[in-house]
């Protein structure tokens, strides 16, 4: 590494170090990237977690990008993808999420979403919120309030929520396209926390639709005033003056740290927020100060790169370690300067000191869940290890499962469990090629021959291979499990046993069958079952193992199945694409529409050559 220092640029960028496996373990960005990786090489950054990181590191890989600005946008992205070992990590949930207007259809969607495209400027976003459960709360009044369409375009019949008096009949034509687009502009301006605003619409519009005698569209935005109205006496009111901030407070504890938000807009609370991360322990050890730097800017830099909108001002707990870049993320993606600010006394101040509080209690009781449920996982696992007469407790265990329908769009599903817990990054779907009839035993041979072959052929013993290849055959050669679970009977789990013996693997790995009639474990070359209590906390964690390979096939099995079922007459002209196939069906509809068009019709949506072609290939 120290090698490649020198050739490393004296530019902004983000660099990643990587481990043996060339598996990611951090990610950060400089202005400066060959001074930044110099520190950390030639032991200039004493951080307490960096010998740790650096007994790991064998590699370092940069990207140079324009200014710091652009870095910033891409260690976010990078660290997302990656969830890097020594980076903090947001806990309770993989990504933020956020609320999303979705303008690509004939009708808008309201739905939500994970992941957050700046690009994509058919889609409105806001949050993010902690977690998603909030939004459904939020969408479930704003639905109330707003009456709002499932519908993706109009047609005769409406929508399930048109039944249940929670849309307005945009889907069948009650109210036109425009009259729609208004009450989304309302439902817009209720997310960003602007009601007053909102209110004080819906009074012009409630005033003009009585003058003008439409007596229902009167009544309608009058229960619209009346839910606001009740919604804002609800909020506690923080401060006389119509502000608007955002309060960021933190705390730690046990390797764990929470950042509380409150948004206050308009002075008033309008929602609070609760982020959990986890910071490598190392941060922990004498520097309290610093590790609450790394941890403020990375929630304040992180937030505000996706955040719909931002406050005026943002009080902190503590100053962060680069603020002006976080001016400089909010000044590019919202043209609007904004003040950073650690108030010492005042009414912010004590917001601020309150903020903690919530977040000390809030992460009191996550610790407090977590250790709950860590403590059922073990359990389960005890009873497992009991029950199987395993020599140790499965701490990685992985279940198979085909999905087909009567042979067609065979495939294959590998779950894993590490410690107890889904292990997601880690699963694999196959597609099953050896096979298109109805045959479960052969296609979950194939699967499982394709697995196991990874742990027998990829090991690489020359000590002349290069790194790349040793770091290919290692992240391409997966963990062995210390308990294999098969979804089937005594004949699946037979098929398991005989491509475990064909590699050398029967003594070392066990396996199991679970049969789903009365949740039967079966043991290879044993023909009497074990039948476990329905209780019994080691066969509900084999259920939920099981359960969730069926969830992962068979979402696999229609997702092959769609694709098979679209399939149009359209594939198989030449220079027919993706993008022209979308425009095609938007502008016809159907195959059949698009044959009845005449040449002339089609050369206005794709060009006279390609129209040609159309027309001859059907």
């Amino acid at each position: 590494m120290k090698e490649k220092l020198k050739d490393i640029p004296k530019q902004p960028g983000v660099y990643q170090f990587l481990d043996k496996a060339g598996g990611v373990l951090y990610v950060g960005k400089a202005k400066n990237l060959k001074s930044r990786v110099g520190q950390y090489l030639n032991g200039h950054d004493d951080r307490p977690q960096l010998p740790y990181l650096m007994a790991e590191a064998v590699d370092v890989n940069y990207t140079v990008v324009s200014n710091e600005l652009e870095s910033a946008f891409l260690e976010n992205t990078i660290i997302k993808q990656y969830s890097p070992k020594y980076n903090i990590d947001l806990k309770d949930d993989k990504n933020y999420a956020f609320i999303t207007i979705d303008y690509s259809f004939e009708i808008p969607q309201i739905n939500y979403a994970r992941k957050f495209d700046p690009g994509n400027k058919q889609i409105k976003y806001f949050g993010p919120y902690s977690a998603v459960y909030k939004i459904r709360n939020t969408l479930n009044l704003v639905r109330k309030i707003f009456p709002y369409c499932a519908a993706q375009k109009v047609g005769s019949r409406p929508c399930f929520y048109y039944y249940m008096h929670r849309c307005p009949g945009v889907c069948i034509g009650k109210i036109s396209l425009d009259e729609y687009k208004q009450i989304l502009d309302k439902i817009i301006k209720f997310l960003q926390g602007n009601i007053s605003e909102v209110t004080k619409d819906i009074k012009t519009e409630m005033a003009k639709a009585a003058k003008d005698k439409k007596f229902e569209a009167a009544a309608r935005l009058r229960d619209q005033l009346k839910a606001l109205e009740i919604l804002e006496e609800r909020q506690n009111v923080i401060l006389p003056k119509k502000v608007d901030w955002d309060i960021v407070s933190l705390t730690d504890s046990d390797g764990f740290a929470c950042i509380n938000l409150f948004k206050i807009r308009g002075g008033k609370m309008f929602d609070k927020e609760d982020f959990i991360y986890e910071i490598p322990i190392a941060v922990f050890d004498g520097r309290q100060k610093q590790q609450s730097y790394f941890l403020l800017q990375r929630f304040l830099e992180q937030y505000y790169l996706e955040s719909s909108s931002v406050p005026k001002s943002i009080y902190t707990q503590t100053d962060p370690e680069d603020g002006e870049l976080i001016k400089s993320i909010i000044k590019s993606r919202f043209s609007r300067a904004i003040e950073i600010t650690t108030p010492q006394k005042g009414k912010v101040a004590k917001l601020v000191k309150l903020g903690k509080l919530n977040a000390e209690e809030y992460l009191k009781k996550w610790l407090s869940d977590k250790a709950g449920n860590l403590d059922k996982i073990n359990a389960a696992l005890g009873e497992l290890k009991t029950a199987l007469n395993l020599g140790a407790l499965p701490q990685r265990i992985e279940c198979y499962d085909i999905s087909n329908t009567q042979g067609t769009n065979p495939v294959g599903s590998m779950v894993v469990f590490k410690n107890g817990l889904p292990a997601k990054s880690e699963y694999r779907k196959f597609k099953i090629q050896g096979k298109k009839t109805p045959d479960d035993f052969a296609m979950m041979r194939e699967m499982l021959q394709r697995r196991f072959k990874r742990n027998s052929e990829l090991r690489i013993t020359d000590s002349n291979a290069s790194q790349s290849a040793i770091r290919n055959s290692q992240s391409s050669n997966w963990p062995m499990p210390d308990l294999i679970v098969i979804d089937g009977g005594k004949g699946q789990l037979g098929v398991a046993f005989d491509v475990l013996t064909t590699y050398n693997l029967q003594l070392t790995t066990p396996a199991i069958g679970l049969a789903k009639r009365i949740e039967e474990i079966f043991f290879p070359n044993n023909p009497v079952p074990l039948i476990l209590p329905h209780g019994n906390p080691g066969l509900q964690l084999l259920q939920r193992l099981r359960d969730e390979a069926h969830r992962f096939g068979i979402t696999f099995h229609r997702q092959l199945r769609s694709k098979h079922a679209v399939k149009s007459a359209l594939d198989d002209i030449a220079g027919i694409g993706p993008k022209t196939k979308k425009i095609l069906k938007t502008k016809f509809g159907t195959v059949a529409k698009i044959k009845q068009s005449t040449p002339e019709e089609l050369a206005a949506v794709v060009g006279k050559s390609l129209a040609e072609k159309i027309k001859n290939g059907l």
